[in-house]
């Protein structure tokens, strides 16, 4: 609040208590990717961020971990504040040219005349889909940086060498230091159980995963936005450091890979990393699969809607997205978001006042939508989900103005 006056989150107390450690440590109450939709957004980013106020918290301030992207989109809109200029100036400014990263753009906007570039791709429905770039959409600080692996490799240089590259002095040893130092604690999962039996801990520092691996230090961190994936994993004191990119998604590679370096730059024994992940993703198929049956078995057959579709239609209104508009086209309703004119959809009836979203944006997938009715004839709001597998866990609300 110092540098952002309005700033305010569904508990006041800690929107008073909130500082900037915080928003880059992940433990600011909020659930992991919760709001995320905002993203997808072309909202200004004061914008975002004065829709924060609207997210219920998950658990108590600084009492929990959950993974928030819209805390680094804060210390965005704190960057540009203060400095007084964007943050993409900012970043060009401070850390892409005096590091020589040639190669790096805060956003495909910014992609210009260069043609060598990866194109994303998704599997949709069991069909690999190439994805188009988003362009005016505001992930930012969350993960918003385009870069090469030769500009990579000039990051993790000075990480390793704590501040330095090529001998020069870039940032305080004493600054890379504490955003290596463990801030919030976080539970060990049971795919991390499994896979490290002798792993100790895991945490984040500022903007780093941390944890130890066969007794070694490590500093981590993925990413992944449509259709990219991303893993960087450094081990401090053996000054290795390793970067995969893929422009695949889902795929394990990404993850597989770092583990199989690892080894063999240690030399340890081999563990067989690529079968482990392959039986991993077969696990989570057939989880996936298992779900849908269990989806498709609640589906009541020869059920109507209690009214006309005309009934509802019209604007509604979520604190957190905005505005939503639905119109009846033909024999069907149409959705259309003011967040942003690619988040628009087509509603089939499911069962009951329940209708199926199917989105236009491929990465939005499905989503079901019932709605509520006040019992006196009137349409009062429906609920959706956005890909909680994936991009947003929260249900919104969207009531009818």
């Amino acid at each position: 609040t110092k540098y952002i006056s309005s700033f305010q989150l569904h508990d006041s107390h800690a929107a008073q208590l909130m500082t900037i450690r915080d928003l880059l440590c992940h433990r600011g109450g909020f659930g992991t990717w919760a709001g995320d939709m905002l993203q997808f957004s072309n909202y200004p980013l004061e914008e975002i961020v004065r829709r924060l106020r609207y997210i219920p918290p998950a658990y108590s301030f600084r009492a929990g971990y959950g993974y928030c992207n819209l805390m680094f989109i804060t210390a965005e809109l704190v960057i540009s504040t203060v400095s007084g200029m964007s943050w993409d100036e900012f970043i060009r400014q401070r850390i892409f040219e005096p590091l020589g990263m040639q190669d790096s753009v805060t956003s495909p906007f910014f992609f210009g005349d260069r043609t060598n570039i990866a194109a994303p791709h998704e599997d949709i429905k069991g069909s690999l889909r190439t994805l188009n770039y988003r362009k005016d959409n505001h992930f930012g600080a969350a993960g918003a940086i385009c870069s090469s692996i030769s500009d990579i490799a000039l990051w993790m240089r000075l990480q390793l060498n704590r501040g330095t590259l090529d001998g020069k002095r870039f940032v305080d040893e004493a600054i890379i230091e504490e955003t290596h130092t463990p801030h919030t604690t976080m539970p060990l999962t049971p795919v991390e159980k499994k896979f490290f039996p002798s792993r100790r801990f895991s945490a984040y520092g500022l903007g780093w995963f941390l944890n130890e691996t066969d007794g070694r230090f490590v500093v981590r961190h993925t990413g992944g936005v449509d259709g990219m994936l991303s893993n960087v994993i450094m081990i401090p004191d053996k000054k290795i450091g390793i970067a995969v990119f893929s422009n695949k998604l889902p795929n394990a590679a990404y993850v597989a890979i770092p583990h199989y370096l690892t080894e063999k730059l240690l030399g340890l024994p081999e563990r067989g990393w690529i079968q482990m992940y392959v039986d991993l993703d077969e696990e989570n198929k057939k989880k996936a699969q298992e779900a849908q049956k269990k989806n498709d078995a609640s589906h009541a057959k020869n059920t109507r809607p209690s009214f006309g579709l005309e009934k509802y239609a019209g604007p509604y209104e979520s604190d957190i997205l905005g505005g939503a508009t639905l119109s009846v086209e033909g024999d069907a309703l149409h959705i259309q978001l003011q967040a942003h004119t690619s988040i628009s959809g087509t509603l089939e009836h499911w069962h009951y006042d329940t209708f199926t979203c199917q989105w236009d944006d491929p990465v939005l997938g499905e989503s079901l939508m019932p709605f509520i009715n006040d019992g006196q004839g009137n349409v009062t709001e429906f609920r959706v989900k956005f890909r909680e597998d994936w991009i947003d866990p929260l249900e919104h609300v969207f009531r009818k103005k």
